[in-house]
């Protein structure tokens, strides 16, 4: 049986190497480590392994410190890994065999990367050069990304390269916490400029040194590097394995850029090559969204979704075709008023991905705004297996942000019953309790935490809404006399005195912090306390109301208030004429309102203004049905022996 000798180079890697080599200490016959200048336990931990450790002073080359580590190797065969690797064990025995083949002179492998939250990690697959035979004339080259097929490739243009299909390697090091710690970027920029410098025609070095531009957030500078790349590649040959990702490196940067024609035109072109991308198709999709292309978008989407297994040379990324496009497709049905379609696909990306909790949401809010509660709780208990506390805050939060507090109350309940206990939550819990108008339960809640000197303020302010919602003028005085005594911000300190109805003149509030405001202003509309909004409202500046009228015009029409939501709606339209929310808005204000030619007129206008934006359109169209409804109602009604009008009125109740 072939020998193997694993070869490393490590630094400071006691918290990663016990891993690597534990995964590698059954198939390979010695294992090589090369050390750089370590200060901690690495070549302690490797020792204990039967490692021959070797020091080596490092002159700023990858590649001479690997070649120091093969040099040293007696095996027939070289595998390298990473510290921040490990061999997947159960592949061990497909190892042994990729070795016994005697036409090969070594192999990709696939790899599996982790990356992004170490708790919640994803996962993107690719192919390495990571096994070759231990011959003198196979050395590294590069003193960053080091490669050594070229000089396989060198002396012998036709040796056999393979892929080991059942083997696999596992990748940690893009994990954002390894990226933090290691400042891999920053070093990686810092030699890749010198290795452009020292070969300014290789186009692998090009690639890489654009891709850590990329991670590193330089997207036109990447632009550029990547471009210098690609004009020198054709897609065969020895740059096979990397040219797809290449093209996908140019579109996502493009894409950061903003710059989504551009990168469209590379969609183009990547996909006339590898038709059965599917990451080219997303990012298609994202640039199309972008430009308020949606029919190419949603084509661009779906194809993505229809598509295989993608093969490892694409290093495809997870969720392109799963949940990350589902999401989009639920997001255009929406532009185009289909909130049941975009239900669909956001319950398609969720089922693909219960960790995306990005789309539960979305789901959470289409269903709060058009179902019924009872069918809120059906559609959410099918959904959702919530048999952890975690699971139930989780889904109780997002029902609390869409201000459906009954059903919040009773996910936070379960989360109880589950062992959850916090202030935090405590005071959440409260919260929905004050909203249903279970206010010794909300006391008891928040009389736990009244000295608690982290939550003191937040206690205090619920306490203060509770009695104001009661008309409670003794308990409101006495909470808000404390809380004054606090000494807190002076806005802050203003809505305090507003709900203590205080004669303090006209107030104004900074942008920063009328969301405390706003949360309040909801809150009373939500509990039917609409006098209260109206009274609070009338003692605020001119100046504020009008920085605010749009989001005012949006609460007052959420809950019905159309009259004050037209007022505010004009105060918008008096200082931004020709903003396209609110103009839909009025048009929505003025249906609601049954007064169809005015809405007609507000839509019309929107659509004018942005017709890339198909709401207005949409909204526009059920006007006009509505008006044909009246027209036709009217005919019938002053010609009665006419039956045409009485058929097509007979027709359209049917169609309603």
């Amino acid at each position: 049986m072939p020998a193997i000798s694993l070869c490393m180079i490590v630094r400071d890697e006691e918290k990663s190497i016990a891993k690597c080599l534990t995964s590698v200490k059954e198939i390979a016959n010695e294992i090589i480590v090369v050390d750089t200048g370590s200060n901690d336990d690495t070549k302690k931990i490797a020792t204990s392994f039967g490692a021959k450790v070797i020091d080596f002073d490092w002159n700023g080359s990858f590649a001479d410190a690997r070649n120091a580590s093969i040099e040293a190797a007696k095996g027939d065969w070289v595998l390298f890994l990473d510290a921040d690797e490990y061999l997947d064990i159960a592949t061990h025995e497909a190892l042994r065999k990729a070795v016994t083949h005697g036409d090969v002179e070594g192999y990709y492998i696939p790899i599996v990367n982790f990356f992004g939250n170490e708790q919640q990690p994803e996962q993107c697959k690719e192919l390495l050069f990571r096994l070759f035979r231990n011959r003198r004339e196979y050395r590294f080259r590069g003193i960053i990304h080091e490669q050594v097929l070229n000089s396989i490739l060198e002396k012998d243009r036709n040796a056999k390269i393979d892929i080991a299909h059942d083997v696999t390697i596992y990748h940690y090091g893009y994990l954002d916490s390894q990226i933090r710690e290691k400042d891999k970027i920053n070093r990686n920029l810092k030699i890749l400029e010198q290795q452009i410098k020292d070969f300014p025609e290789d186009r692998y070095v090009q690639y890489q040194y654009g891709l850590d531009l990329y991670r590193a957030e330089r997207y036109g500078e990447s632009i550029e590097m990547l471009k210098k790349s690609l004009a020198g590649l054709k897609p065969g040959g020895s740059a096979g394995m990397y040219y797809p990702k290449l093209i996908r490196l140019l579109i996502m940067a493009h894409y950061q850029a903003h710059r989504y024609e551009e990168a469209i035109e590379y969609v183009k072109y990547g996909v006339s090559l590898y038709p059965d991308y599917a990451d080219l198709y997303h990012y298609g999709g994202l640039c199309s969204y972008e430009l308020r292309d949606y029919g190419t978008g949603f084509e661009y989407f779906k194809r993505a979704t229809a598509l295989g297994e993608q093969p490892y040379i694409y290093g495809s990324y997870p969720g392109v075709r799963g949940f990350r496009s589902y999401f989009y497709l639920g997001k255009i049905c929406e532009e185009f008023e289909r909130a049941e379609e975009a239900l669909g696909h956001y319950l398609a990306a969720f089922r693909a991905n219960p960790s995306f909790h990005i789309a539960l949401a979305q789901i959470i809010r289409i269903l709060v705004k058009g179902e019924e509660k009872k069918d809120i709780r059906i559609a959410l208990a099918n959904l959702c297996d919530c048999c952890t506390a975690d699971a139930n805050f989780l889904v109780g939060g997002m029902l609390f942000n869409e201000r459906c507090y009954e059903i919040a109350g009773e996910y936070f309940e379960a989360a109880v019953e589950r062992g959850l206990k916090t202030a935090e939550f405590d005071i959440w819990r409260a919260m929905c309790f004050v909203q249903q108008d279970k206010y010794t339960e909300a006391l008891q809640l928040l009389d736990q935490y009244i000295n608690d000197r982290e939550q003191q303020v937040k206690v205090m302010v619920t306490k203060t809404i509770l009695f104001w919602f009661q008309d409670d003028v003794f308990n409101v005085r006495g909470i808000t006399d404390s809380l004054i005594q606090l000494g807190l911000d002076e806005d802050f300190l203003a809505i305090v005195r507003l709900l203590r109805s205080e004669d303090i003149g006209l107030v104004n509030i900074r942008a920063d912090s009328s969301e405390l405001f706003f949360d309040i202003l909801l809150r009373a509309m939500d509990h039917g306390n609409v006098k209260k909004v109206d009274g609070i409202l009338a003692k605020m500046q001119e100046e504020w109301i009008k920085m605010s009228a749009c989001r005012l015009m949006q609460m007052y029409l959420r809950y019905n208030q159309l009259d004050e939501a037209e007022r505010y709606g004009r105060i918008c339209l008096d200082t931004t004429p020709d903003d396209f929310d609110v103009l839909v808005c009025m048009g929505e204000i003025k249906t609601k309102k049954a007064e169809f030619w005015e809405a007609a007129e507000y839509y019309r206008a929107a659509a004018s203004l942005a017709p890339y934006r198909p709401k207005a359109y949409i909204n526009l169209l059920k006007v006009y049905d509505e008006l044909s409804l009246e027209a036709l109602k009217n005919a019938a009604e002053k010609h009665p022996d006419i039956e045409l009008f009485k058929t097509m009125l007979a027709q359209e109740a049917a169609r309603q």
